[in-house]
């Protein structure tokens, strides 16, 4: 199976949007500005998880769908999701570790065994791992993990998710619990299941007037987009609009791209490649260049603008070197021949 070429592209821009959230986000802290640069506006990039986890219900629901029911296919795909997410990170935590460790930095929890044990296995715990952004990826090997259990048994789906549904709608507004209970019924994890049933569809039947659907998904973006930044749209109402959005985007660009009336430059589906990357290296990039632009210079040194610009395009570099310097050849020299004996059959591709 080819890959979606508009999803990688959009990919590439839901990082982006991400890098812009912690570009207005991580200048707040008051060694830093102080305060939310250019006004705050670029707040609601957050809004790029959003997507990532309703495109990632659906890629995996996509692409694995044939194995459902078929617990052959377990090895293989856990093989896949298992080298996709933690090697790249592994190889972000082999420099962010010991630099916690051996100078200093950062605060005494991050040194403890345990909490970096969670951290690097991306079990949940009630604080963000020694990755700050990697508090997402828990929520995806729980995802991965509750579908693995889809392919031994597809009878087992529709009421797993059913009964997951409700009771993440229970936590959320009815009878709240706290962690570990609030992480395995967080709002996030419905944005992976409105991917799965949007994969279900798409498979189905035509997605009509997909240029409208799309369109009317980036019009819901940008409408809560500027009612966050008035303070109109509370957290649980961001998840499901948002995560709505997303849907819609997702399901436009498929049918376009697959009705042949889109065509994505190749280049811009090689930076979607990349988006994984920029994610895992971003913050640590911001940081440094903060660090850099703050320690022992004067306040105003560095105009609001030119810092808010490195901010964004500093991490972006930084992870297409990672992607092509560290991810792809790692994903090269363990992909594929484990999968194959798993499975008996050759690698899937497009994930």
């Amino acid at each position: 199976m080819a890959k979606i070429v508009s999803l990688e592209a959009a990919r590439f821009v839901a990082a982006l949007l991400v890098v812009l959230h912690h570009a207005t986000l991580i200048p707040v802290e008051p060694r830093f500005l102080g305060y939310q640069p250019l006004n705050g506006y670029f707040f609601p990039g957050h809004m790029g998880v959003e997507f990532f986890f309703v495109l990632s219900g659906f890629i995996i629901m996509h692409v694995h769908q044939g194995d459902l029911g078929r617990p052959k296919r377990l090895g293989s795909y856990l093989w896949r999701r298992a080298s996709r997410i933690y090697l790249p990170y592994w190889a972000v935590l082999a420099v962010l570790i010991p630099a916690y460790l051996f100078t200093g930095m950062g605060t005494a929890d991050k040194r403890d065994p345990l909490y970096l044990l969670s951290s690097i296995l991306l079990i949940p715990q009630s604080s963000q791992p020694v990755l700050g952004v990697a508090w997402t990826l828990t929520h995806e090997v729980l995802f991965y993990a509750l579908f693995g259990l889809f392919i031994l048994n597809r009878r087992f789906m529709v009421p797993a998710i059913a009964g997951w549904v409700a009771l993440i709608l229970a936590n959320q507004y009815v009878w709240p619990l706290p962690f570990p209970g609030s992480f395995f019924l967080s709002l996030y994890n419905l944005l992976f299941l409105a991917g799965v049933g949007g994969a279900l569809l798409i498979a189905r039947r035509a997605v009509p007037k997909p240029a409208l659907v799309l369109l009317l998904g980036v019009a819901v973006v940008a409408v809560a987009w500027v009612l966050e930044l008035g303070g109109h749209l509370g957290w649980d109402v961001q998840r499901f609009v948002y995560g709505a959005a997303s849907l819609l985007v997702v399901l436009g660009l498929v049918e376009l791209e697959r009705s042949g009336r889109l065509r994505v430059p190749s280049w811009l589906g090689a930076l979607g490649a990349a988006s994984y990357a920029i994610y895992l290296v971003h913050a640590v990039v911001q940081s440094m260049v903060l660090n850099l632009a703050f320690h022992g210079r004067p306040d105003g040194w560095l105009s609001e603008g030119t810092l808010f610009a490195a901010l964004l395009l500093l991490p972006v570099v930084a992870g297409l070197i990672f992607h092509h310097g560290v991810e792809r050849p790692l994903t090269r020299l363990v992909r594929g021949i484990p999968s194959r004996r798993a499975s008996g059959g050759p690698v899937t591709a497009g994930t």
